[in-house]
């Protein structure tokens, strides 16, 4: 368990200046730091090495923060306590500011930041790399510390950016090691396209809405890339039909309607199971499912992708069930796409059926 010290109250509370006391030098602050940093309660080998280094770096960060504020005074110079606490507390709500301004030059695919390149790892990298990539970075992030505090005169900005980093950085691990975060992170860097279409919904053009529920159909199933299982299965037919120009001819065109069910094993092992229950969605689409059956890489991209916890999420909440589809393009591949008439029919059911 991570042991959360204030570290500034602690380097400025010691034996000889209790905490009672009004006022403290440096020399008791040196002499403080140099204990606490080689304490075997806070540093020696029955804590884990993530919480050791976590501990470090904010030691060393208040020290300096310390030791900057009164690089100006002597060694036996008092100063008040009360006051000098106030003072590094201001550098770090400085540090946790500027924490935010990293994390917008950082922003690359997810609509917050991406936290496997805070950390310099691949997308949807593994726990055990994950862990090996944050215990680096806190390496050099105390190696940074190490480097300001052999300077005769220490740079303000530099010892806020490195503590910036340490904290973005903390922020994507603590992210990346609940693996509920981390999945919806993992889908939102596999999908990388909007899934928000109510853009494409006009009225014009739809009308003669119906449907045709159904009963006993097969139900499928497949497993994503996280290995949960999800099961979906026909319970209807949407009809409309589409307008053509001025003509007012109109074709009849329908789409399926499915109820998905949604079981997430991976979370079976994990302290987050309970907090994670099974899912049903009711959506629309088109489904080929002689492919869907046979096609491994069709298959993986409705598992992964079309029936991505997001894309299902953002479908009944926007686009009125619509997923979207699944098809060839001209190369060959497969591609998402979306009908705008498809979209429209399916939110102009939605309003109906209310």
């Amino acid at each position: 368990m991570s042991i959360e010290l204030d570290f500034v109250k602690q380097l400025t509370t010691t034996k000889a200046v209790k905490e009672e006391a009004k006022v403290i030098d440096k020399r008791h602050i040196k002499e403080t730091y140099n204990s606490l940093i080689d304490s075997a309660f806070l540093f020696g080998k029955s804590r884990p090495e993530i919480e050791k280094l976590n501990d470090k770096i904010k030691l060393k960060f208040s020290y300096i923060c310390l030791i900057k504020i009164l690089e100006d005074y002597s060694d036996d110079y008092e100063v008040e306590k009360d006051d000098l606490r106030d003072k590094a507390n201001q550098i770090l709500q400085s540090a946790e500011s500027y924490k935010e301004v990293l994390r917008e030059k950082n922003k690359n695919k997810c609509s917050y930041i991406n936290p496997y390149q805070n950390l310099l790892l691949g997308n949807s990298a593994t726990q055990i790399e994950i862990v090996r990539g944050y215990s680096r970075q806190l390496e050099v992030i105390s190696k940074m510390f190490d480097v300001q505090l052999t300077k005769l005169i220490m740079d303000p900005r530099e010892i806020i950016e490195t503590f910036s980093t340490y904290l973005l950085q903390n922020q994507s691990y603590e992210m990346l090691s609940n693996p509920i975060e981390k999945r919806k992170i993992d889908e939102e860097i596999l999908i990388n396209f909007e899934t928000n279409r109510s853009d494409l919904y006009s009225k014009i053009g739809i009308n003669g809405i119906s449907y045709a529920p159904e009963e006993d159909n097969d139900i499928y199933k497949m497993t994503n890339r996280f290995n949960d299982i999800i099961m979906f299965q026909k319970i209807g037919t949407l009809g409309y039909e589409k307008f053509k120009g001025k003509t007012s001819y109109r074709d009849n065109y329908t789409l399926q309607h499915y109820r998905i069910k949604k079981e997430y094993k991976s979370m079976e092992i994990s302290k987050y199971k309970s907090e994670v229950p099974e899912k049903e969605f009711s959506i629309f689409t088109d489904l080929n499912l002689s492919e869907l059956t046979s096609n491994p890489d069709f298959t993986s991209l409705h598992a992964d992708i079309l029936f991505s916890d997001l894309n299902l999420t953002e479908a009944e909440k926007y686009n009125g069930g619509y997923v979207g589809e699944i098809i060839k393009n001209n190369n060959g591949k497969f591609d998402v796409y979306y009908s705008q008439d498809k979209l429209c029919a399916c939110i102009e059911y939605k309003k109906y059926s209310k």
